[in-house]
C-alpha cells in the first residue's frame, strides 16, 4: 500500500535535513509525525520516526555541563532596563520584538526561527528598554545558557498564543522549565531574601494574537488560572493591536522611576534621566550621577512630588517618577 504523503510532509523533512540544532529537530519530527497519514502503508515509516524522535530524547536528556567558558551569549545592556521574551516554539517572539521596536529578527511561520538572542530598544515616552529574544522552550529542551540570562534580566515577558489550542500546557512548560533551573517568575521580587533557594524573577504573561478566533475564552481562561500572579496583557504583534498598554506594563512593572536634574538657573535636562528603583531617595540619585555628588552635598532643591515647587529637601527624601532634582555642593 503506497504511504501517499503530502507535500507538507516533504517540505518538514527538507527543513529536518537543515537543521541545524537538536530541538529544531525534534520539533520538526514531530511535525512529520502529526501530518503523516496513518495507515498500513506507513507502518514502517511510522516506527522510523517513533525511533529518530526517542534516540533524540534520550540525547538531548543527558545532562550538559555548563561553565562560565560555555556562557558566552552574555547580552550587553543597554536603555533603562532589559526585558526577556520567552516562549516555546512559533508562539511570535520575534514578531513582538519586531513590532515593539523596529528590530528585524527572522519572522517565519515555523518553529525555532530564533536560535540566538536577538536586540530591539523599546521606546517609552523619553527612555529607551532593551527587549531580548531568545531560542524558544520545549518540554525537552531549554538552552543550557539560558537561565543565566534570565537570571541577570529585569523582568521576563512570558510569551503566550492565544490562537492555540494547548495555550495552558505552553504556560505550565514555561513554569516547570523555570522551576527546574531554580527561577520563579511572578508578578513582584520578594523584598527579603527568599528561603526557597529560588532566583524570583518579575514576570508579565505576554498574550499574543489576540485577534485570531477563539482567543478571547483563551485570554478568560489565562486569567482566571494565572491573573492572581502574574500581570496578563493581550496583543496581537502582527497587526499591532494594543501594544501601547503592552509597553505600559512593561514599564510599570519593572518598577523603576525617571528623575531629572537641572543646574541652578537653567532649565530643566530632559534628554537623559537617571534611572533608580521605586523607593529610591535623593541620596540614591545624587550616587547615581557621581560619587562626589553624594560626598559633598550641602542640599536639594525639588520640583514634582515636593510640597512646593523648588522646596529644600533632605538626602533620605523619598523620590517618585519624573521628579527634578536641583543638586547643591
Amino acid at each position: 500500500m503506497p504511504a501517499n504523503l503530502p507535500p507538507q510532509y516533504y517540505e518538514a523533512e527538507k527543513r529536518y535535513r537543515l537543521a541545524k540544532t537538536n530541538q529544531e529537530r525534534l520539533a520538526i519530527l514531530r511535525q512529520m509525525w502529526a501530518i503523516m497519514p496513518k495507515h498500513k502503508g506507513t507502518d514502517r515509516l511510522q516506527g522510523d520516526l517513533k525511533a529518530k524522535i526517542s534516540r533524540l530524547k534520550s540525547e538531548m536528556q543527558k545532562k550538559t555541563k555548563v561553565g562560565k567558558s560555555t556562557y558566552s551569549h552574555y547580552v550587553v545592556r543597554e536603555g533603562a532596563a532589559q526585558v526577556l521574551l520567552l516562549g516555546v516554539p512559533n508562539v511570535g517572539k520575534s514578531q513582538i520584538l519586531a513590532s515593539l521596536t523596529g528590530a528585524s529578527p527572522e519572522v517565519a511561520p515555523y518553529p525555532f526561527t530564533t536560535r540566538d538572542t536577538a536586540v530591539g530598544m523599546m521606546k517609552f515616552e523619553d527612555i529607551s528598554i532593551q527587549l531580548v529574544d531568545t531560542p524558544p522552550i520545549t518540554q525537552e529542551y531549554m538552552e543550557p545558557w539560558l537561565p543565566e540570562i534570565i537570571r541577570d534580566t529585569d523582568c521576563l515577558l512570558l510569551t503566550i498564543d492565544l490562537g492555540r489550542d494547548d495555550f495552558i500546557e505552553d504556560m505550565q512548560i514555561l513554569i516547570r522549565k523555570l522551576e527546574e533551573s531554580k527561577i520563579k517568575a511572578g508578578a513582584t521580587e520578594p523584598q527579603d531574601k527568599p528561603i526557597d533557594e529560588m532566583k524570583h524573577k518579575k514576570a508579565i504573561v505576554a498574550a499574543n494574537k489576540k485577534d485570531l478566533p477563539g482567543a478571547e475564552n483563551h485570554l478568560r481562561t489565562l486569567k482566571d488560572l494565572y491573573s492572581e500572579r502574574f500581570p496578563i496583557c493581550s496583543f496581537s504583534a502582527k497587526d499591532e493591536i494594543e501594544l501601547d498598554p503592552l509597553r505600559q506594563k512593561i514599564y510599570t512593572t519593572l518598577s523603576i522611576i525617571r528623575i531629572y536634574t537641572k543646574s541652578p538657573g537653567k532649565p530643566t535636562d530632559r534628554m537623559d534621566p537617571v534611572i533608580l528603583k521605586k523607593g529610591s531617595r535623593v541620596i540614591d540619585a545624587a550616587r547615581a550621577i557621581h560619587k562626589d555628588f553624594a560626598n559633598n552635598l550641602r542640599y536639594t532643591k525639588m520640583w514634582g512630588s515636593s510640597r512646593f515647587e523648588g522646596q529644600k529637601v533632605q538626602k533620605n527624601h523619598p523620590l517618585e517618577d519624573r521628579d527634578v532634582l536641583e543638586f547643591h555642593m
